[in-house]
């Protein structure tokens, strides 16, 4: 699986930019808002990605940061919600806001997204509020823009380290539970250690 790009961007269109790296072009489905982002940086871009694979294609979609790529793929993992439905919906919410939705049981909120009715939210509520556990911890209160500085720093320390958004995230909870003031270093630190305590067993 691709996990991430890093590359120059050579080309955007409507919800997707063109990345080359070691001279291939890889087109990348996103957000409007994560374009946006990306677009705005000089020189090469670092894009967290998932690879859709088909019978009749291969798709990548792509995210800004590590967050709303665990997110999504959190959304694809639902029942009857596929790779378009899960970046259209990201499209409409911010994660940590829809993070919040779900844990909260906002069956209201997410029933005004475009493309999830009431059956969606309640599927979504049912299978994804235990799951979103780790997620929350890293989310800030809804309207205060993004997930947590020292958290979010630490979890992309340890994806350009090597390992996946997913034990990043669990390691950085498990950090922050043991010492909610933490910052940044403090808790790279400590999930570094959790992370090779548990690759040893």
């Amino acid at each position: 699986m691709i996990s991430h790009l890093r590359g120059l961007i050579t080309d955007t269109g409507e919800g997707y930019v063109v990345i080359e790296t070691g001279g291939i072009g890889f087109k990348v489905l996103m957000t409007g808002e994560d374009i946006i982002r990306v677009s705005k940086e000089e020189g090469p871009v670092r894009v967290f990605t998932h690879l859709a694979v088909r019978e009749d294609a291969f798709t990548l979609y792509g995210f800004s940061d590590p967050y709303n790529l665990d997110v999504f793929l959190l959304l694809i993992g639902v029942n009857r919600i596929g790779p378009q439905m899960a970046l259209s919906v990201l499209s409409q919410i911010p994660g940590p806001e829809l993070v919040h939705a779900i844990a909260s049981e906002d069956e209201k909120r997410l029933t005004r997204l475009s493309g999830i009715g009431q059956r969606n939210a309640k599927r979504l509520i049912l299978e994804l509020k235990d799951r979103v556990a780790a997620l929350q911890k890293l989310t800030p209160p809804p309207g205060t823009g993004k997930p947590l500085s020292s958290g979010e720093d630490a979890v992309e320390a340890l994806v350009a380290l090597g390992f996946n958004s997913r034990e990043s995230y669990e390691a950085v909870d498990s950090a922050l539970r043991s010492d909610p003031g933490a910052d940044a270093p403090l808790l790279l630190r400590s999930a570094l250690a959790l992370l090779k305590e548990r690759r040893k067993v």
